[in-house]
């Protein structure tokens, strides 16, 4: 590329390095300019601007994450927090990874977690440049964003179709009829507006699935059981499809015209379009002033993998989701007596096993350490529920790994079994050699976890013994 290019990567969860770190080259004035442009903004009004930045975290509206920043510069200092993935502008690319990322770039826990939580199952991860590997996150998401665009039906719209027959429906196109038909044999040519299914949009998936089946790290997740029947809709509905015509498709859905009713699709095809612009060219060749790129709420997928986990300890345990207001307390009622204000939303919890779990994407740190306001909102969510044991779940480094650690709550004059826990949830690291090395060493983990709880809950009034 002619213009100068700036490439980056750091780790999530308050990592604060210098930005010579970071980007590891001399970097133009001009460039950092733009990372300045998103420091410190909120990424609710990042994704208002006009560009292609998906931010996932759903369920996560209680947390009013979209009111926090991807990174913050002070200095020559850059200072991350729980987002993960990857933000760019038009010269400028940052790959944020989780902090459990391995020396060479390869982020097998952030790849683990989005496998479980979206349900794709992967033993691979294909060789890629670095600044790929930020890339490597979409196809995850095309999945996601599928299933729920698609939940809303195909996408129909109109469109111009061009006819030249005996059965005149439209409006004459007089210049095509003179071409065509020069010496008359009955056959009008003709356009009718009309609602079809092989528009745009379909398209523009439709180039998207076969380019995701060229892939050899997702080209399975085509085919999985929840897939295969859509995608073999899509390929059914724009026969009119040609490889040939990826750019026209690109340049054609831009700009989006989505039909409000089908607002599930918005976000699928922002995702397309990165997907597709896999081209150095198209994926770096940015417009000016625009902000793309794909970020996760690194808390939210650690909640969101644990309840993989937490859901094979018992049946009984809630795992809240505030859009539907699944699981969710009133921690004060109204004149009636009737629970409604102060709406809250506990991770996990079991009101027959007198639990309640809290998952945090934080360094670990022994229960004695852990911060003032996670300690008031554990403590609150057991008096409310009227719970006896409360628990934090920490992803834990080698340091901390399966660090087990409880106080027993100091009520004056009473003599209380509520206690309050912190679990260490062991983050394989060190010599990891490939994707499936890190999935035996983590399902050990998982193994762990689930039979340790299973036999602390087995009978309500024991004592947890560390």
């Amino acid at each position: 590329m002619s213009n100068p290019y700036l490439y980056g990567q750091t780790e999530d969860n308050k990592q604060s390095k210098s930005l010579d770190e970071i980007f590891k080259i001399q970097f133009p004035k001009e460039l950092l300019n733009e990372l300045y442009d998103i420091s410190g903004k909120k990424i609710s009004d990042l994704k208002n601007q006009d560009g292609f930045l998906i931010y996932c975290n759903e369920d996560k509206l209680k947390d009013d994450v979209e009111n926090n920043s991807i990174f913050t510069i002070s200095g020559d200092k850059l200072t991350t927090y729980n987002i993960a993935g990857f933000v760019g502008t038009q010269n400028t690319l940052l790959s944020i990874r989780s902090r459990f990322a391995q020396d060479n770039g390869d982020d097998y826990f952030l790849h683990y977690m989005l496998q479980k939580v979206f349900n794709i199952n992967i033993s691979t991860l294909e060789h890629a440049t670095d600044r790929n590997k930020a890339f490597q996150f979409l196809p995850y998401l095309f999945k996601y964003y599928f299933l729920k665009a698609l939940s809303q039906g195909l996408y129909k719209k109109y469109v111009w179709n061009k006819y030249n027959d005996s059965k005149v429906k439209g409006t004459i196109d007089i210049a095509r009829h003179i071409k065509h038909n020069f010496i008359f044999t009955g056959n009008i040519a003709y356009n009718v507006r009309e609602h079809s299914y092989d528009n745009n949009i379909n398209q523009l998936i439709r180039h998207t699935i076969e380019y995701i089946s060229n892939l050899k790290m997702f080209s399975m997740m085509l085919e999985s059981d929840d897939m295969a029947d859509l995608v073999q809709d899509i390929r059914s509905i724009t026969p009119t499809y040609s490889e040939k015509n990826r750019q026209q498709v690109i340049n054609n859905n831009l700009k989006s015209d989505i039909h409000p009713y089908y607002y599930e699709y918005e976000p699928l095809r922002q995702i397309c379009l990165q997907i597709l612009m896999e081209d150095d060219e198209l994926k770096y060749g940015r417009a000016e002033n625009k902000i793309y790129g794909v970020l996760f709420d690194a808390a939210w997928l650690w909640e969101e993998y644990l309840n993989t986990l937490v859901s094979e300890i018992d049946s009984s345990f809630i795992h809240t989701r505030n859009k539907e207001g699944v699981g969710m307390i009133c921690m004060l009622k109204n004149k009636d007596n009737k629970p409604k204000y102060w709406q809250a939303y506990p991770d996990f919890y079991s009101s027959a096993l007198d639990i309640v779990m809290d998952a945090k994407y934080k360094h670990a740190k022994e229960v004695k350490d852990i911060a003032r306001d996670d300690r008031m909102q554990i403590i609150s969510y057991m008096h409310v529920l009227g719970l006896k044991k409360g628990v934090f779940l920490h992803p834990a480094d080698n340091k901390h790994a399966g660090n087990i650690s409880y106080g027993k709550l100091n009520i004056p004059e009473k003599n209380t079994d509520e206690y309050v826990y912190q679990y260490c949830f062991k983050i394989p690291q060190g010599e990891i050699n490939c994707m499936q090395d890190f999935i035996d060493k983590i399902t050990v983990s998982e193994n762990e976890f689930i039979e340790y709880w299973k036999s602390v809950l087995k009978n309500n009034n024991e004592t947890v013994k560390c």
